[in-house]
């Protein structure tokens, strides 16, 4: 079971667009590998079947869960081309963590996403289309609602918020019974 501190998604690596080698449109059997960065592909990763007829196009469409490291600050996509013992990167992805997993999404949000895949030149060589839904903790989600169903964010997670450049500062009003001269 997962701590407190991390998270686990459900991704679905759906398909790919327009996947070429050496400006070649690639003829079959494709695959695509998931990892958190820092991760090998065996250790908390996954990878879909090949799919052997859509060439250029494939549909993989499959389903895997992973554990989310604390320390995470990208997914890794790569797509394959060949089969899984002998085979040759097509492109890579890196999807940050933070496109799924901000402080002001709704738990169990499905996001529908797609990133540029690029070879090991840099350049732009197709398109990977995903789904991430972060999967809720019972014991994050009871702490998140206050009794009224409203969001309550800690004021530890705030504090990491705003240590790490968070962006947007919101004012939040502070009713008070005191009453004020002038």
């Amino acid at each position: 079971m997962a701590t407190k501190s991390s998270r686990s998604i459900e991704i679905t690596v759906i398909s790919g667009e327009d996947l070429r080698i050496d400006r070649k449109p690639v003829k079959r059997k494709t695959f695509a590998t998931v990892k958190f960065d820092r991760q090998s592909f065996g250790s908390g990763g996954g990878e879909t079947e090949i799919d052997e007829r859509g060439g250029s196009y494939p549909l993989w469409n499959e389903k895997m869960a992973l554990e989310i490291p604390v320390d995470a600050m990208f997914l890794t996509i790569e797509v394959h081309c060949g089969s899984i013992s002998r085979n040759r990167i097509v492109g890579t992805a890196k999807v940050p963590v933070s496109d799924f997993l901000g402080r002001y999404r709704p738990e169990s949000y499905l996001h529908l996403l797609s990133y540029r895949l690029r070879d090991g030149n840099g350049e732009r060589n197709g398109i990977v289309n995903i789904s991430v839904r972060v999967k809720v903790l019972e014991s994050e989600s009871e702490t998140a609602l206050t009794s009224k169903g409203k969001v309550r964010i800690p004021a530890a997670e705030t504090a990491t918020f705003y240590r790490s450049g968070g962006g947007v500062v919101i004012g939040v009003p502070l009713w008070s019974s005191y009453s004020y001269k002038s």
